[in-house]
């Protein structure tokens, strides 16, 4: 009964994707060139884990009524009633504290504690009014993304740098299309509770066939454009000779960077505008999300490649899938897929 009783809250928690948000810390803290500490990179994976967990756990609680109008999602902790809404409120504190417990320990300086309290407000903010305020279900969980990777540079070398920033652009915009994908999947629920997305706003259907006229799929290709617009300012600058962003890496005299630009970034995300035409219901965005996150968050893994190697840039992105296939197989009992 204890087992199963965690289970729950792990799905809850939505931890299986936990070690995304851990990564994005990680990759903020590289962006300034320090070099972590086991203790520091381990810290931030329990932190991801607890933030993670914590923002999950409220997206949960505030789109209650929402899940219970959608058959697939019957047996989700709180829809089943396997646990309370005042239980989940009490899990969520319980997270939060955890993570202020360990940032204290290991990172105890006003400023990261800023940050930290920042990205725990902005992932509340998400849940319970940025998805129902215009244009805010769009950009909120790019600014909760945005302060956390930002969060992880102040956290071990109290500052930020010009990497830094395009990082923190780069995640931004990341996680912008991720919510793009959301409320394309989501628009016939999002439509009768009101939602105001921008697919309900331009009033897509599952069944409308999706071109390049409807400013729906344009919209999704400008979320691509400025995605890449961030991974090519290193390039745009190290070739205007300023000095940040020289890029020293090389291979056979060509930047890794622009290697890795070249043959990952760009083919990968024209791949994913690639997918947006066509009449898809559910299911399909559903599977469409996964694809562009596995994609994208390999670009995003490599977006510190001149600073910390291949080696290490590459060990980032495997992380979060390690994780992923292992959580999901312990919790749901079934290998790399969610059974909520």
């Amino acid at each position: 009964m204890v087992i199963m009783a965690v289970k729950r809250y792990f799905q809850l928690g939505r931890v299986f994707s936990a070690m995304l948000t851990a990564g994005i810390a990680i990759v903020g803290a590289y962006s300034t060139g320090y070099e972590l500490t086991l203790v520091q990179f381990l810290a931030f994976m329990v932190m991801g884990f607890t933030g993670h967990a914590f923002g999950g756990t409220m997206n949960e609680i505030i789109d209650l009524e929402l899940d219970s109008m959608v058959p697939e999602l019957k047996d989700k902790p709180l829809v089943s009633g396997d646990i309370s809404v005042n239980a989940a409120y009490a899990y969520a504190l319980a997270l939060l504290f955890t993570g202020y417990i360990v940032m204290g320990f290991v990172f105890p300086s006003w400023d990261a504690m800023l940050l930290f309290t920042i990205s725990h407000i902005a992932a509340w903010y998400y849940a319970y009014r940025g998805k129902y305020a215009p244009y805010q279900f769009e950009l909120s969980l790019g600014w909760l993304f945005g302060f956390w990777a930002i969060f992880g540079a102040v956290a071990v070398a109290h500052t930020i740098t010009p990497w830094t920033l395009v990082t923190a652009g780069a995640i931004f915009v990341f996680a912008v299309f991720i919510n793009y994908g959301n409320a394309m999947k989501d628009v016939e629920t999002d439509r009768l509770l009101k939602v105001p997305t921008r697919a309900v706003a331009w009033r897509y259907e599952h069944r409308n066939v999706l071109d390049w006229h409807d400013r729906n799929a344009r919209y999704g290709a400008w979320i691509k454009f400025f995605l890449l617009a961030f991974f090519f300012i290193p390039i745009l600058f190290h070739y205007m000779d300023w000095g940040y962003f020289q890029l020293q890496r090389t291979f056979m005299g060509i930047p890794v960077y622009l290697l890795a630009f070249l043959l990952v970034v760009l083919p990968t995300q024209l791949w994913v505008m690639k997918m947006i035409p066509g009449r898809h219901g559910r299911k399909y965005w559903t599977r469409f999300i996964v694809k562009d996150l596995m994609v994208t968050w390999l670009a995003f893994s490599l977006i510190i490649i001149d600073l910390v190697g291949i080696g290490l840039s590459l060990f980032i992105f495997f992380l979060p899938f390690i994780w992923f296939a292992g959580s999901t197989l312990l919790l749901y009992g079934r290998f790399m897929r969610v059974g909520l």
